[in-house]
């Protein structure tokens, strides 16, 4: 009679256990995959600081206008290069302009690491000439798997 009565204890304790285990597992994940997102995020951000700095100089004539006419040759601006503001190199990572689109005194980033991660952002031009005011918080659009930014 005492063994059924321990093997069912047994069992409880042990389908508790497993439970547990499994909480605690989920949410370490939870917390890998929350670290890996900040992680993308701070690059992706430190990636947008760089096309702003880009953005100071000779290339700052290039902001009013999308990504698609800057190999036209925007008037005014034959200094600029825009192969400064497509891509660049932070520490080991690189990061590509995908789209850049202008309305105003804002703009819309769209940015590539190179592996894959890509975010948006919200820039603040100055209306009184072009230059890059402010930088929102990167808007994640996940990882672009098989795709490499070059």
């Amino acid at each position: 009679m005492l063994l059924p009565l321990a093997l069912s204890a047994s069992a409880v304790l042990l389908l508790g256990s497993a439970s547990i285990h499994t909480l605690s597992l989920q949410g370490h994940l939870r917390l890998q995959a929350a670290e890996r997102r900040s992680e993308a995020a701070d690059w992706l951000r430190s990636a947008a600081q760089a096309f702003a700095a880009a953005a100071s100089g000779e290339e700052a004539c290039l902001l009013p206008w999308p990504m698609q006419a800057w190999d036209g040759g925007v008037v005014g601006c034959t200094a600029a290069d825009p192969a400064r503001l497509r891509s660049g190199v932070l520490a080991e990572r690189r990061w590509t302009l995908r789209d850049w689109q202008p309305s105003g005194d804002t703009g819309l980033l769209h940015l590539q690491l190179d592996d894959g991660r890509r975010a948006a952002f919200r820039l603040s031009l100055n209306p009184e000439g072009p230059l890059v005011l402010g930088i929102s918080e990167p808007q994640l659009q996940g990882r672009v798997n098989g795709e490499v930014a070059s």
